[in-house]
């Protein structure tokens, strides 16, 4: 329930509310240090050095790593689109050396398959309820091609049904594949443990400017707008929905193109 939530939400939000805790975290901070007893135990400005040079360490650590996880999951979404327009594509060319009528019946489901998967590519709404519709309608197609590739199979046994179902059943799996990547995300609890890296390095940014009696503003703010930079760009790989940087679905709609509108109303 978190991560549904979290992931519903605008990446440029999210990365404003942490630069908010960031500015909130150094204020904490020199503070903190601001009012420290002149009788209590002091710490040396090379320690506050010493362990806030390993807390940014340990944050561009993780930033890397998270990094890594986001745009690896960007690249999946984006390749598993054009295997699905290539797998399409060859589906459709070997559909067109079957026999009457099963060719020309399996030509127009895939048409309208190809024109159900840009209408999924622009849209917006992703909520749960729309991508449970999106999946029904994807595999009652998967169901009409398949029922009359089998019927086929049976009746007119040949090498080209043959080679016709084994791509078929590629363009089946692969709109699971592609599925499971949408709904794949880095877990919250790294995030948050990112999330909670920054804030404790922004408050020793803070206590170290305390030592100094006053406040370091361009420091601060310079930190902040780079963290908070960073995670807006891991935040936007990772998101497939809310994102403004989205896999491309040219391939999709240059299939749909070459093959031509269905020439009945897809399958509700």
């Amino acid at each position: 329930m978190v991560e549904n939530i979290f992931y519903r939400l605008d990446p440029l939000l999210v990365c404003m509310t942490l630069m908010v805790l960031l500015f909130a975290a150094a204020e904490v901070g020199f503070l903190a240090m601001k009012r420290q007893r002149p009788g209590s135990e002091k710490v040396e400005n090379a320690d506050i050095a010493l362990i806030l040079g390993a807390a940014l360490t340990l944050l561009a650590l993780m930033l890397g790593f998270t990094y890594a996880m986001s745009q690896g999951r960007f690249e999946t979404r984006r390749q598993l689109v054009i295997d699905e327009a290539n797998a399409i594509g060859t589906t459709y060319l070997r559909a067109q050396t079957l026999p009457e009528p099963w060719s020309s019946e399996i030509q127009d489901l895939l048409r309208q398959y190809t024109a159900l998967r840009v209408e999924i590519a622009t849209r917006k709404d992703f909520s749960p309820e729309r991508i449970r519709e999106f999946d029904r309608r994807s595999k009652n197609l998967h169901g009409s091609m398949w029922s009359r590739a089998t019927v086929l199979a049976r009746e007119r046994p040949s090498p080209i049904v043959s080679i016709f179902l084994q791509t078929l059943n590629e363009t089946i799996d692969l709109h699971a594949k592609r599925l499971a990547a949408f709904r794949s995300h880095v877990p919250v609890s790294i995030y948050l443990v990112l999330f909670g890296i920054s804030v404790a390095a922004t408050g020793l940014i803070g206590y170290y400017s305390g030592t100094r009696r006053r406040r370091i503003w361009s420091l601060t703010v310079t930190f902040a707008i780079l963290v908070g930079a960073v995670m807006w760009l891991i935040l936007d790989l990772d998101n497939p929905v809310r994102g403004s940087i989205r896999a491309s679905q040219q391939s999709l709609s240059d299939l749909q193109q070459d093959i031509g509108p269905p020439s009945r109303e897809a399958i509700k």
